[in-house]
């Protein structure tokens, strides 16, 4: 590993304000740096309106990491088929390249609109993203990245992922991959990590039991898989 540390990129999941990251950085390795990329939390930007927010972060002259939450991993794999000059792995965490429900049922995307979400209490998404885990701390946490969030924008959000195809992306991925698998996902089933291998087998896949916020109630165990996969990507016969 050089003296200069591998910048970890983070893109956050649906809420898009990197407040959810929080108890990941408190395990981070002195070799990795973080750089949080945060989304406008009043503006209805899908993937492609969203991807220059990603590239514009991206450092130069410096190895870096693409690390993406959930949501984010299409914009991940949107940026890295793009080739960026210090791109030297990406890291999909509980994410996937398709819409993630089983059956992908086209039409439901056209029930998500905005009211949808003013009825639903926000909090109430914390009972998927924690299942079995939750606790007063993460409550709180997940309250506080989602309070900015309009309606509209949650609601544009949630399309653009019911929406979305990124198997062209993944198969021109020009580095290695890793993926973090959440063993109690109830967002994103077991079926998504599955078809990213089916398409890529050289994926490496990190199974941590944890509901669907794996990088929230298990950042130690989250933040490991990560910096071995770092440390690795530094060795000389690191191939992707």
């Amino acid at each position: 590993m050089s003296a200069a540390p591998v910048r970890l990129i983070l893109l956050p999941g649906l809420d898009g304000s990197g407040v959810l990251f929080a108890p990941m950085l408190k395990h981070l390795a002195p070799e990795v740096e973080p750089v949080i990329v945060r989304y406008p939390p009043d503006r209805a930007l899908g993937y492609e309106e969203l991807l220059p927010t990603v590239l514009a972060a991206l450092p130069s002259g410096s190895p870096f990491v693409l690390v993406a939450e959930s949501f984010s991993g299409p914009l991940a794999l949107m940026c890295a088929a793009r080739r960026p000059a210090g791109l030297i792995g990406v890291v999909l965490c509980a994410s996937f390249i398709r819409n993630p429900v089983w059956r992908r049922p086209g039409w439901l995307r056209h029930l998500v609109r905005p009211f949808v979400f003013r009825l639903y209490p926000k909090l109430s998404l914390a009972r998927g993203l924690l299942v079995g885990r939750s606790s007063p701390e993460l409550r709180r946490l997940i309250a506080e990245a989602l309070a900015p969030l309009r309606p509209e924008v949650l609601a544009h959000r949630v399309r653009s992922v019911l929406g979305v195809d990124v198997t062209k992306e993944l198969l021109a991925r020009p580095v290695p991959i890793l993926y973090l698998r959440a063993t109690r996902d109830v967002i994103v089933p077991a079926h998504n990590a599955a078809e990213i291998v089916a398409m890529c087998p050289s994926v490496r896949v990190v199974e941590i039991p944890a509901p669907h916020a794996v990088l929230q109630t298990q950042p130690a165990a989250s933040v490991a898989a990560i910096v071995t996969f770092v440390r690795d990507l530094a060795r000389p016969d690191a191939v992707s």
